[in-house]
């Protein structure tokens, strides 16, 4: 029991627990650590400990050095002066009986426990005082998971092995949560148990005291920062201080500093929205947490839900969403994932970490990379998810650790949830498990065991996509066949990719070329062809062809008018050329590998470790910095730009100045559609903009929008492309008679309720 200023409680404490052991028949003895008090309490204890010789042992600090220091000398006192197996921790102020440890030893009996950790069944004290106790457990268990939902209960049953050897630092408040950490971290059983707790009748209460608060806060600091270093607690922390793969850990670090420099300078000449789709990803994301019907429905059918979801919470926040952070965040961090995997895995390959760099450089130093990481696109997400599936579904073909196949399985997951080349990956990786399972056991169990473990992770988001289709459109087929989703809106009739195997086949090629430069494509094709010599189809070897796949299936895609793609070559302009980057990621880990496999070929000095070092990096330097260099510029950005410098976003761009300026943040009718520059330039509260996406509310503004309190209309009157608000309302009475034209623009038309104030 640490005691300060206790003189009106301690007799009064100390025979409760005197009495009631005496009558339980338990063995035991009562130390009290009297924290240098400036009233009777140290004269007290010291009559009890003549009383009672033997079971009460007093203690003294001659100044006061603070609950810590005493909850420590009480401890170090229990274990070098008595030898009973259990160790009660309480406190002096008469707020808990002993009644509860009777019970408290019985269950940790029961339960067979090392320690049995109290909590106030009803806490006794001011609301100001729990109020504190909650914020201060929620900020114990946050750093220290520590045990408990009562962290600084004072009634803690603990065996005495726990204690042996135990070296604590916390100060006041702070060795509460130190000591349930130390005693939680090897193994223990720790049990909890409510306990009794009373109103304080005498005293002063010091813990809510301002100075106690900062001394407890600072000491839990300390106490987190001794968790780290003996990896107690974060152990990550560590891992990064030293970690097991150095040559991955600098990679990543590059990465990350690359990520925030490319978005910088991107953000800085305006461009990190050039995509209307980059619009659209924010759009969606942003309407999940703020829209008229916010929710997951507003995800819809046609693009794959995860980009979407996991930019949702930071879309919440006005600044990421409207500055296109939101999206980029986690673009760039799968950026920083992606270009970790490709070092490790390349190197894995080739044997040689020369390897890993030239397979991440390739990839990290690449224009069109760096510019899509840095915008709201969905390519980074299913670039990252790809890597980390291959890498560990090549370690289980090779080593056969389960963890590695469920590792790959969730990776494949994310991939079929990001974007739809995700689904041939899919197939692909389960068509390797189920080869590699029937090469290793050639047992028919073996291997369909092995293909329902991944198959059941990896095929979920098809599956789950399907029926969510079906349960929000009735159709499982609408992200194919739905009225936005259908290829007729946009390949072009008569477009030369379609039914011309030839041509599409070489509209991809040069999309690869374009994006990939043709060093980083040859040396890739090199590797390939090395890979292929040396390893050939054995089944251990087999995973890193699966990247292979996105050529033929984008050039499919083309060939059957599935999806458009133009190079300038064939169709005289940039369209989706993109598509042809994620051929970056075969191409880096192939030029690894034969990077890797050259440089073990290289003379080495024989002393020094970096001399010995030195020239592999510097033929990996070489080979990435000439391959970057033979990129000719960011033709994703080119394309971009080249949308944005057209008519049509310049009425788009003229329109959306306007609403800007003008709208007052009131209920919008307005189509999503082909409108998406026009919504996100606007900066259109998505909270009151009504769009097909708003389902039953949106029939019903389109039927009568005055009566849906709608008090702005946006139309798009395109010749031949006339949006839905224009089918809807244009020449109808409903349109006519209570609203007025404010904006007309070529074929943008904005009209305002005519009962309010407008600006023509």
């Amino acid at each position: 029991m640490p005691a300060y200023r206790e003189e009106a409680n301690i007799a009064a404490t100390v025979d409760d627990f005197l009495s009631t052991m005496v009558r339980a028949g338990i063995p035991h003895a009562v130390v009290v650590v009297d924290d240098g008090s400036d009233d009777r309490t140290g004269e007290l204890i010291d009559r009890l400990a003549a009383a009672h010789p033997g079971r009460v042992i007093a203690v003294h600090h001659e100044r006061n050095l603070g609950y810590g220091a005493a909850v420590r000398t009480g401890i170090d006192t229990a274990l070098r002066r008595t030898g009973f197996r259990e160790v009660l921790l309480t406190d002096a102020d008469r707020q808990f009986h002993a009644d509860d440890l009777v019970e408290l030893r019985e269950f940790k009996r029961r339960e067979r426990a090392d320690a049995v950790i109290g909590y106030r069944r009803r806490r006794a004290d001011p609301w100001r005082r729990r109020l504190n106790a909650k914020v201060w457990t929620v900020l114990c268990k946050a750093l220290l998971r520590v045990p408990g939902k009562d962290v600084d209960c004072a009634y803690k049953l603990i065996d005495r092995a726990l204690l042996q050897d135990l070296r604590l630092t916390g100060q006041a408040a702070a060795i509460s949560p130190e000591l349930l950490c130390h005693i939680s971290t090897d193994g223990s059983r720790i049990v909890e148990h409510p306990v009794e707790h009373y109103p304080r009748e005498h005293g002063e209460q010091t813990g809510a005291r301002l100075s106690v608060v900062v001394r407890s806060l600072a000491s839990l600091a300390i106490v987190y920062g001794h968790m780290v270093r003996d990896a107690r607690r974060l152990a990550w922390v560590r891992r990064l201080a030293a970690p097991k793969d150095p040559g991955a850990a600098l990679v990543a670090l590059a990465a990350a500093v690359a990520a925030v420099l490319a978005y910088l300078y991107f953000a800085d000449h305006g461009l990190l929205l050039a995509y209307k789709d980059a619009n659209s990803h924010l759009l969606i994301a942003r309407r999940v947490v703020d829209s008229p019907t916010a929710g997951l429905a507003q995800l819809g059918g046609v693009w794959l839900p995860l980009p979407h979801l996991l930019a949702a919470p930071l879309s919440a926040w006005e600044a990421m969403y409207t500055s296109g952070l939101a999206g980029a965040a986690v673009s760039m961090l799968s950026y920083v994932v992606c270009a970790r995997y490709l070092y490790l895995h390349a190197a894995s390959l080739s044997g040689h970490w020369a390897g890993g760099v030239t397979a991440a450089g390739l990839f990290a130093l690449n224009p069109n990379v760096l510019y899509l990481q840095a915008t709201a696109m969905t390519e980074l997400l299913l670039f990252a998810s790809a890597i980390v599936a291959v890498h560990h579904l090549h370690r289980w073909c090779v080593e056969s650790r389960l963890r590695d196949l469920a590792i790959a399985s969730t990776a494949v997951l994310a991939a079929t949830l990001t974007r739809y080349e995700g689904w041939i990956l899919c197939a692909v990786a389960l068509a390797v498990v189920a080869y590699t399972a029937l090469r290793r056991h050639r047992r028919y169990a073996h291997t369909e065991g092995s293909v329902l473990v991944f198959g059941f992770i990896a095929g979920a988001g098809v599956v789950g996509w399907m029926a969510w289709n079906l349960a929000i459109f009735g159709d499982p087929m609408n992200w194919r066949s739905g009225e936005y989703a259908d290829s007729s809106l946009w390949v072009a009739e008569g477009e030369a990719n379609v039914g011309s195997i030839g041509t599409a086949a070489q509209s991809y090629g040069l999309a690869v070329l374009h994006n990939l430069g043709i060093a980083t494509a040859a040396t890739g094709l090199a590797g390939l062809i090395a890979y292929a010599a040396v390893k050939r189809l054995r089944h251990q070897w087999l995973t890193p062809y699966a990247l292979l796949v996105f050529a033929p299936f984008f050039v499919y895609a083309l060939y059957a008018g599935e999806r458009p793609l133009h190079v300038e070559e064939v169709m005289g302009a940039l369209y989706n050329v993109r598509f042809g980057l994620v051929m970056l990621i075969p191409a880096a880990v192939f030029a690894g590998y034969l990077v890797g496999l050259l440089v073990r070929r290289l003379p080495r000095p024989r002393t020094g470790r970096t001399a010995r070092a030195l020239p592999a990096a510097v033929f990996a330097a070489a080979v990435v910095a000439g391959a970057t260099v033979a990129v000719d510029g960011a033709v994703t950005l080119d394309e971009a730009a080249e949308y944005r410098a057209s008519g049509w976003e310049a009425d788009n761009a003229a329109v959306a100045a306007w609403l800007r300026e003008h709208h007052d943040g009131g209920t919008t009718l307005m189509m999503s559609f082909e409108n998406e520059s026009v919504t996100f330039e606007s900066r259109l509260p998505t909270g009151s903009l009504v769009y097909e996406g708003s389902y039953r509310i949106w029939e019903e503004a389109l039927a009568d929008p005055r009566a849906a309190g709608v008090e702005w209309i946006y139309m798009r009157a395109t010749p031949g492309a006339e949006d839905d608000v224009w089918e809807a309302l244009w020449g109808t009475p409903q349109l006519e008679e209570h609203y007025e034209l404010v904006y007309e623009e070529g074929d943008r038309l904005v009209f305002r309720a005519a009962d309010q104030e407008g600006d023509r």
